[in-house]
């Protein structure tokens, strides 16, 4: 599911504003004209704040199709609770190595967590410009803990049956199912099991 929230950047250049990354407009004609774009600054960086904690598992970039693409080289998005440094002290999901003028993206940040999603461009004389950036929740890995296994009744002792199965030479096979006496059906199936792993 694809969420949504509040967008802020650490400056803005002209009119390019925070808000045109989640504007669902990916691409279009003209200079970053549906994009984010920073001053040259050092450590340019754009957050969105989902509002509420979040398991994250993708976050998808869209890079400006008319030029520079490679401002993002570098980038990374960082995922969590606090905004310490502006949220940029936040675990790393990923980093970008670089994203093809006007191509999408899309990063696998399994089940990390948070209210923040940065994206930041480390270094001195940085431009950070994003088209698109699409956050994508996923839901928390589910384990089964706390079980205690105790035994209703304690094992029996092997019995050991009889078969008859005349066609393939077998005529004993051993049963550890509490001692129980297997049903036809439990026999062959268990022959069966027998030849083909021999």
């Amino acid at each position: 599911m694809k969420l949504s929230g509040d967008a802020a950047q650490s400056s803005v250049f002209e009119y390019f504003g925070a808000d045109r990354a989640i504007d669902g407009v990916k691409y279009a004609p003209g200079t970053a004209s549906f994009c984010t774009h920073s001053v040259m600054e050092k450590n340019p960086w754009w957050r969105l704040d989902l509002l509420d904690n979040c398991y994250i598992i993708a976050v998808t970039i869209t890079n400006r199709a008319d030029c520079c693409s490679e401002r993002l080289d570098r980038a990374e998005i960082r995922i969590g609770n606090s905004l310490e440094n502006n949220g940029n002290n936040n675990p790393i999901c990923a980093v970008v190595t670089s994203i093809s003028a006007g191509a999408s993206y899309t990063y696998l940040c399994p089940y990390m967590e948070g209210r923040y999603v940065n994206v930041v461009a480390p270094g001195d004389s940085r431009v950070l410009t994003l088209c698109e950036v699409e956050v994508y929740r996923g839901f928390p890995a589910k384990g089964i803990t706390g079980i205690k296994l105790t035994w209703t009744k304690p094992p029996q002792p092997e019995v050991e049956q009889d078969i008859e199965e005349g066609k393939r030479g077998l005529t004993t096979a051993v049963f550890k199912e509490f001692g129980k006496v297997p049903e036809r059906s439990e026999v062959f199936t268990t022959l069966r099991d027998l030849l083909l792993n021999s």
